[in-house]
Formats: structure tokens, C-alpha cells, sequence
């Protein structure tokens, strides 16, 4: 009998979950920052092109 409440919770939860995620609610409500272009892109900008990019590191 509790395995079967266990099953109707956890189908609930997954239930409501995937509501929520079709509806994009989120739990917080800060709003989301940009970077600008010129930040991102700039050498040692946050993960800009240099960061991936940084030459050849060896390999095998």
C-alpha cells in the first residue's frame, strides 16, 4: 500500500515538474543578465574565443 502512495507522489512530482517546465516557470524570478558582444568577445573576456582557443596544446 505505500509503494503505491510512493508511486502516485513521485508521478505527481514529475507531473507538475514537466508543467513547469513546458510553461518556463522558474523557482527564482531574477531577471536574466546579458553580456554584451564586446565583453564576450574580447581577449580574456569571459569564455571568448581566446579562452577555447589558445593554441596548440599537444596531444598523442
Amino acid at each position: 500500500m505505500l509503494s503505491k502512495l510512493y508511486l502516485v507522489l513521485g508521478t505527481g512530482i514529475l507531473l507538475l515538474y514537466g508543467v513547469a517546465a513546458w510553461s518556463g516557470w522558474e523557482l527564482s524570478t531574477s531577471a536574466r543578465q546579458q553580456l554584451p558582444p564586446d565583453v564576450r568577445n574580447s581577449p580574456g573576456g569571459y569564455r571568448s574565443f581566446h579562452f577555447w582557443h589558445s593554441g596548440y596544446r599537444g596531444g598523442k
